[in-house]
Order: structure tokens, then C-alpha cells, then sequence
């Protein structure tokens, strides 16, 4: 019969989701840590979900020139698609004559665009370090997570990060980076957004792990990809993911309800005699 851990809130403060009664002796000893915060305001306002705007391509208008910008706006909203908005800037500079000149240039606005939608995310509680220790992630192999949907990955085919901080930065505006594949991670950062590089083998495991696969064949995935694949640790790697605020849910077995903060994770198998209800 199967039989429930039953979760109660962390002791910690500013730390969401709930902690099993089996763990709270390494919680009391500082085991737990806090969760980042995501932004919940954006310049004093509460953080919605808003359509893109002309700021939000401001080092593409830079690099284009002020007229040039100006015609790739209007091209993109008279689009015979009446729905047409800024947002599909740039799958529109694909089929457009200046993604076909400077392809960096539709790198730059997928850049652009997943750091707006990232600023804009809601404030999503996240679950804990504390929620889901090392000892209890190895023992469960076939976990599965669900990542903040503010999280972007993206695999570029030119260096487009550094090309955008130099042109946001008021540096010299200067042709576009050689073609170089990087693969970048967008996320919600200390109230502002990061645009982190990753590894080849990095990128595989956190992309199969939001793509909604298994621990186990995420780190298949990531042994895989690079050579240096055959040291990567993915529980450890799991621990950075869970202090930077990216997982909001997790479910242990593939057959069971995920795990939501401030909810209940449920095993078929009793973890501890401890932690097993009676009938």
C-alpha cells in the first residue's frame, strides 16, 4: 500500500515549499538554504506578463542605426498576420533582408527578447534546497522537475551576450561577432536577469530537465554531449539550479501528481519506518 511523507512548512524564512519531518534535524544545523528571490516589482509596479516593447530591442536599434530599426518595426507590424507584434521580431528577422545580411543580428534579438520576458515574469515561489536534499535526489533517479517558466536557454550561433553589452554599454558600435556557437542561460537574478554561458554538457542536462525528462536521462544526456560529461555530478549540478530559484515543482515518480510549494510529495515505497502512516 503505498505510503505518504507528509511535508510541513520550512523553518527558515524566505524559503518556500514545504520540508519533511525526516530532514528537519539538518535543517535545525543549517542545512537548509534560502531560495532566491525572483523580482516581484518592476519599477514599482507589480510584475505582469506585457507584450514587447521598442526598449526592449534597444541594442538591435543600436546596431542597426535609428532609421534602419525604425523600417524593421514597420515591416514587422505590417505583416499581413493581424495579430503581428514586436515579439516576433525576431523569427521575422530571419525572412527579413537584414537577418540575411547579419544572421548575429537574429541571434541578438532572441537575446533581447528572452531577457524582456524574463523581466517581466511573474513572482513564482520556488522550491527549497531544503525540499529536495542530495540524499533524497540520488535515491530517486526518475525524478522529473518543473523549471520557472521565466528560465530561458538558448543556443546561439554567434556570441551575441558580449556584442550586446558592448553596444548597451555605449561602446564604439563595431561589426557583428564572428559566428562562434555559445549556449546562454536567462534567468531571474537579485531583481534584475542574468545571461549566464554554459557548457556544452551544462546545456544538455538543464534543457533535457526542463524539456520535462527524467533526472536519469537528463544525465545521460549531458555524459553524452562533451567530453567533459564523464565527471559531471547531477545532483550537485541540481543543487546550483535549486538555490538560483528555478525548480517550482517536482515529481519523484512518473505515475504521481507533482510536487507544488506548500503542497504534499508522495512515495510509493516508505523512505523511512519512520515516515510511514498506518492504516
Amino acid at each position: 500500500m503505498p505510503t505518504k511523507i507528509d511535508f510541513r512548512d520550512c523553518v527558515h524564512q524566505g524559503v518556500a515549499g514545504p520540508t519533511p519531518d525526516h530532514i528537519l534535524a539538518s535543517i535545525h544545523a543549517e542545512y537548509c538554504m534560502p531560495r532566491a528571490s525572483l523580482p516581484a516589482l518592476r519599477d514599482g509596479k507589480p510584475a505582469v506578463a506585457l507584450g514587447m516593447q521598442l526598449e526592449d530591442f534597444a541594442a538591435l536599434a543600436r546596431a542597426l542605426g535609428h532609421e534602419a530599426f525604425r523600417q524593421l518595426v514597420g515591416d514587422v507590424l505590417r505583416q499581413r498576420d493581424p495579430g503581428s507584434t514586436l515579439a516576433q521580431l525576431p523569427d521575422f528577422l530571419t525572412r527579413h533582408r537584414y537577418g540575411r545580411a547579419t544572421p548575429a543580428l537574429i541571434d541578438l534579438a532572441r537575446l533581447e527578447r528572452a531577457v524582456a520576458e524574463c523581466e517581466r515574469a511573474p513572482d513564482i515561489q520556488s522550491v527549497g534546497l531544503c525540499c529536495l536534499p542530495p540524499e533524497l535526489v540520488r535515491t530517486h533517479p526518475d525524478l522529473t522537475l518543473s523549471l520557472h517558466p521565466a528560465w530561458r536557454w538558448l543556443d546561439l550561433a554567434a556570441p551575441v551576450d558580449r556584442w550586446r553589452d558592448a553596444l548597451l554599454g555605449g561602446a564604439a558600435i563595431d561589426d557583428a561577432p564572428a559566428p562562434r556557437r555559445v549556449r546562454l542561460r536567462v534567468h531571474p537574478r537579485q531583481g534584475g536577469v542574468s545571461v549566464h554561458r554554459l557548457t556544452t554538457v551544462d546545456f544538455a542536462f538543464e534543457t533535457a530537465l526542463q524539456g520535462g525528462t527524467s533526472l536519469r536521462r537528463a544525465e545521460a544526456s549531458a555524459r553524452l554531449a562533451g567530453a567533459d560529461g564523464a565527471t559531471f555530478d547531477p545532483v550537485r549540478h541540481l543543487q546550483t539550479l535549486l538555490l538560483a530559484g528555478a525548480v517550482i515543482g517536482a515529481q519523484l515518480h512518473p505515475h504521481q501528481d507533482a510536487m507544488r510549494p506548500h503542497s504534499h510529495l508522495t512515495e510509493t515505497q516508505p523512505s523511512s519506518p519512520l515516515n510511514e502512516v498506518m492504516p
